[in-house]
């Protein structure tokens, strides 16, 4: 999330503060949890089908939810993300699923079609598995168009991983797009340029720079549950929570923006 979008909730939440000076710390509630098995239903995916369904241990806290549809798992794994727009915000995992997570219902069809039309892009480094969640080169980029607060009720994704091809590591158009590119975005952790958006993406591939690719069906790595957290502010972030984040060599992070902005964050919360 950047500084001028935090401005920008600041001057919108003012009228309520007037009003309700309490709820300066209603963004507590932004605070992310596994949803119950009710609410997992409901919105068509099959709880049983989960994989790697999040459970209190190293990345997750058991905590009295806020809500009625939320499991007292309240994550604590906080991973960064460019949105379709470069905006940075913060997001978590909780599980992942194949096509037979979702249910034979047409609330399981309208889940599918939300998972289908979000897609998670992921940039693995060269060397390590293309199709892998391991060994990133810089952040992903979740498009959140479509209304992803008010339709996207359980944070679905299609992962789709991005690949720069042989024709822009070795052409001389190519390699002029990839330095024009990181001049303006900076530089991953391959050397190659870092991918803000979803514009970013789709300029690469029609130009044929990169691949876009996904998992089989069956594959329970093709769809991911990852909710973002709408509004970090004011407690949005809790002081347990730590940022995975890609990391230079020197133990540096890549893209030092998002440590920044997730230690103020943090530093907002609450203490109790």
């Amino acid at each position: 999330m950047t500084i001028l979008f935090r401005a920008t909730l600041a001057r919108l939440a003012l009228p309520l503060l007037i009003l309700a000076p309490g709820a300066a710390l209603a963004d507590v509630k932004d605070r992310l949890y596994d949803f119950t098995d009710a609410y997992y239903a409901q919105n068509g995916v099959v709880p049983a089908r989960i994989d790697g369904r999040r459970q209190v241990g190293p990345l997750a806290a058991e905590t009295p939810p806020n809500f009625s549809y939320q499991r007292p798992v309240r994550a604590l794994l906080t991973l960064p993300a460019y949105d379709h727009s470069g905006n940075e915000w913060f997001f978590t995992v909780l599980g992942g699923l194949s096509d037979e997570a979702f249910a034979k219902t047409s609330a399981g069809v309208n889940a599918r079609r939300v998972a289908d039309a979000s897609p998670e892009y992921i940039f693995p480094r060269q060397g390590t598995d293309p199709l892998g969640l391991g060994g990133f080169r810089q952040s992903v980029v979740l498009d959140m168009r479509n209304g992803y607060f008010s339709n996207n009720r359980l944070g679905l994704w299609l992962h789709t991983w991005v690949n720069f091809t042989p024709k822009a590591l070795t052409t001389a158009g190519g390699k002029k797009a990839l330095a024009d590119l990181a001049k303006k975005n900076g530089a991953d952790l391959d050397g190659t340029p870092i991918l803000k958006s979803v514009g970013d993406v789709e300029d690469m591939f029609k130009k044929g720079y990169v691949t876009k690719t996904t998992r089989p069906l069956n594959d329970p790595l093709r769809y991911a549950i990852c909710p973002v957290i709408k509004d970090p502010t004011d407690g949005g972030i809790a002081p347990d929570q730590f940022l995975a984040i890609t990391v230079k060599p020197d133990g540096k992070p890549l893209e030092p923006q998002f440590l920044r902005e997730f230690q103020a964050l943090q530093a907002e919360a609450p203490k109790s």
